[in-house]
């Protein structure tokens, strides 16, 4: 069996190879606090979280994880057991099956590529005698790990209809599951086993069997009756009870031990089901709230997959070790938010109209020079107004470290890393409770910083709904078309510091769209601001009104009413994200000039003979726009994942998605981009990955240019970086002698050099001379390059 394996898993090699060069540039960013299941080899402990797995050296203490972004093949573990030593099988909510080992990922894909109805979750595996038996959603599947194929497929169910598996355990000549309809048996030897008439009810009665184990010579199986998980000891003719509980979590027996997980404590009994150990806490601070428990011969440890530390290890003299990688506190993400020193991402989040979903208060920060994930959740449940839905993030313009969080309920928060947190809500005299009895249910629902620093609010379903904090001072403007907005989305404060901001829904729909303020240079009056609004001239009594504005197209027709994001990229041009794919405004300038502005819809030939066009992204709700440091657009989108075109976009440069990247959704929620090192940090529904993108922010001059890697070394393989360029630099590299070898322009402030001439032969050993100057020639700069072939 062992060289079976192995062969196996030398063929697996060549498939992780690939994936990891498709994968290439790629790096998760997830939470593996939350732990579901636990297996264990001779070395290794495995422990399942949402999005991976975490790998524990039992020796060492080092910890290795595994996700799309390094070969698994996919999210939503549903199970995982040890098929041999260092050999791990894992299952996911979609049928899919992979088989780790030290050697290499193999995928068995068989399960979810079948066509068939209705859930397909694998929920436990069992190893017998060369044969996996899994259990499913659907069916038990027996699966060849040496073939690497399922071989057979037992219907339980009656007339082979579908019949939930939760787990199998055999015991002597015969397999015992744990089934919806209740404890089954057959015999192994039985040719009829793939039938139901095989399989006989041994229960003591037809409700939901949810587990099943061998312990002490008996059978051991849990029922499921309404709220209460019963636990039952024996064989068919003689069950009796032993364990009561509403809060059942898991059930393993492993060396004369049976390990009972409940939801608030562990329970270890002997072979005479005598309770040897309890537990309810692993120190003073730390409440356990565990999924499963396994007892191991390493130490006669206790290994604990837990929802809110990870892995932990409880040894035999009742201390306990944490184990968990570095990551956001959960993978909640609804907005990322990128600064200089680091990113923000907030874990809040509202329903499709605009209602909460009641997450506590969270978010986490990344920081980017040493790498490293901080978190803050409030210890304030999320039924408490003041502690529920944080979604959006500005930094001062003025004072980067000055960065502001708003939640949907809860006021907003002046946040710097997670050691400073301040909160500001209806007392302090700015915002506003949406309730005449001040319950203190304050709804911000957009934020954005103007040109002195100042930050402006959209305050939701209140009678002065923009308000504005500059310093300590609180300032409520009252313009007639934002107030008593049912909703309101993303702000947008320009170069020119007019004020963009998104309706996403009303009552009626004649609010629903955009407004724009412009303040006429005095920020902190707005007496002789104007603006402009989806409400129709005249709907209200408010002279700075100054004329509806709807996303009408070139023929004065409105396009759409629904606007889901905003970017300003580097050219002034308004970029719109909304359920009819991209909207740009190009003369954001003639808003109040114009008595139509026009939403332009990007046309994007489709190069096949045909002469059409089609509009760029037509049919996907857009829900993220992000500018990166050569003007290029990152777009995310509901559900059909997230696209790199070009400034004008009409050229796609990528397009990832679930089936050709490690991303975990097709949903994504943010994209935010590390202004000093290109790096793209992609929130999508299910957690946060990131991308080394090549393009950063141009600098102002060439005082800070150099190259590397530098010297290159024979051994060097990839491109030569030129960075700390000015946005669009012309770039001209030479021999010593003059000839020139190489010519391109940087993507923002990094150019690249693959160490190649004109003709596309290497160069040779020797310095070269990278000549940079901006556009206009008025600043240039040099940098020496030592190339070693």
């Amino acid at each position: 069996m062992g060289k079976h394996i192995l062969f196996i898993f030398l063929l697996a090699l060549i498939n992780a190879s690939l994936l990891s060069a498709q994968n290439s540039g790629w790096s998760d960013h997830f939470s593996y606090r939350n732990a579901l299941h636990v297996a264990e080899t001779e070395r290794y402990v495995a422990t399942s979280c949402e999005m991976g797995i975490m790998l524990l050296d039992k020796l060492t203490e080092e910890l290795t994880t595994y996700s799309r972004v390094n070969g698994l093949s996919d999210t939503d573990i549903t199970a995982i057991e040890s098929l041999a030593n260092d050999v791990f099988i894992i299952g996911y909510s979609n049928g899919n099956i992979d088989i780790l080992s030290e050697q290499g990922i193999l995928n068995i894909p068989d399960f979810k590529l079948k066509q068939i109805v209705g859930a397909k979750g694998i929920n436990h595996f069992n190893m017998h005698d060369g044969k996996v038996y899994c259990s499913t959603d659907y069916a038990l599947l027996v699966l060849d790990p040496i073939k690497g194929e399922i071989s057979d497929t037992y219907f339980l169910g009656f007339n082979a209809e579908r019949l939930k598996i939760y787990q199998t355990v055999i015991s002597g000549e015969y397999i015992y599951a744990a089934t919806e309809r209740g404890l089954l048996r057959a015999r192994l030897s039985d040719p009829q086993i793939v039938f139901d008439k095989a399989w006989k009810v041994v229960s003591s009665n037809t409700m939901p069997c949810v587990a099943v184990n061998v312990h002490g010579g008996e059978i051991v199986y849990v029922t499921k009756e309404q709220n209460t998980f019963k636990i039952l000891r024996g064989n068919e003719e003689d069950w009796s009870e032993f364990l009561e509980h509403a809060g059942y979590k898991s059930l393993n027996a492993y060396g004369g031990k049976l390990v009972v997980s409940l939801t608030s404590k562990v329970l270890v009994f002997d072979e005479d089901y005598n309770e040897e150990l309890t537990i309810e806490e692993y120190n003073a601070e730390s409440k356990l709230s565990v999924n499963e428990t396994l007892y191991s011969s390493f130490e006669g440890a206790l290994f604990m997959a837990d929802k809110n530390y990870g892995l932990v290890k409880m040894n035999h003299r009742g201390e306990a070790s944490f184990h968990v990688i570095n990551g956001p506190y959960s993978n909640n993400c609804f907005e990322l938010h990128a600064t200089s020193y680091g990113v923000y991402s907030t874990a809040g989040g509202l329903t499709y109209d605009y209602n909460n979903l009641n997450r506590t208060i969270e978010y986490s920060y990344y920081n980017t020079n040493v790498k490293e994930w901080r978190s803050y959740k409030s210890s304030t449940p999320a039924t408490s107004n003041t502690s529920r839905d944080l979604i959006r993030i500005c930094t001062s313009q003025t004072d980067e470290n000055k960065v502001y969080m708003s939640s949907w309920g809860g006021g907003i928060y002046e946040v710097q890393g997670v050691d400073s947190i301040t909160y500001f809500g209806e007392q302090d005299g700015g915002l506003q409770d949406i309730y005449p009895d001040n319950r203190m249910y304050v709804r911000v629902g957009g934020m954005a910083s103007d040109s002195k620093g100042n930050i402006w609010m959209a305050n939701g379903y209140a009678y002065k709904g923009v308000v504005v904090k500059s310093n300590d001072n609180w300032y409520q403007f009252d313009y007639a078309s934002s107030n008593l907005l049912h909703s309101v989305g993303q702000m947008l404060i320009t170069r020119d510091d007019n004020v963009w901001m998104t309706v996403p829904m009303h009552f009626t729909g004649d609010r629903q769209g955009i407004m724009v303020i412009n303040t006429n240079g005095t920020l902190l009056d707005d007496k002789d601001d104007e603006y402009k609004s989806a409400e129709p001239v005249g709907s209200n009594r408010d002279d700075r009104h100054k004329g509806q504005l709807r996303l009408w197209d070139e023929n004065r027709k409105e396009i759409t009413k629904v606007v889901l994001s905003m970017a300003e990229d580097k050219n002034g041009y308004i970029w719109l994200g909304t359920d009819k794919g991209v909207l740009v405004y190009y003369r954001p300038w003639a808003i109040f000039s114009e008595d139509y502005p026009v939403a332009s819809r990007i046309k994007v030939p489709r190069n096949d003979g045909s002469n059409l066009a089609d509009y760029l992204l037509e049919n996907e709700r857009i829900s993220c726009i992000a500018v990166d440091g050569a003007n290029r657009k990152w777009i995310g989108t509901e559900d059909a994942g997230l696209y790199l075109v070009s400034e004008d976009g009409l050229k796609t440069y990528y397009s990832f998605n679930t089936d050709n990247s490690p991303l975990p959704s097709n949903s994504i929620t943010s994209v935010a981009i590390s202004p000093v090192t290109g790096e793209v940090f992609i929130g999508t529904e299910k957690g946060i990955l990131s991308y080394k993108a090549k393009a950063t922010e141009g600098n102002k001059g060439f005082d800070k240019i150099y190259a590397y890697p530098n010297p290159v070394r024979e051994d060097f393989t990839g491109d030569i970086t030129i960075t700390g360029l000015m946005q669009n630099s012309i770039v001209k590299i030479t021999t010593v002698s003059g000839k020139l070898v190489h010519e391109t322009r940087s993507l923002g402030g990094n150019a690249f050099w693959n160490g190649k001439n004109f003709s596309g032969e290497q160069v040779k050993t020797g310095v070269y001379i990278v000549y940079v100057s901006n556009e206009n020639g008025e600043y240039s700069g040099v940098v020496k390059i030592l190339l070693v072939r």
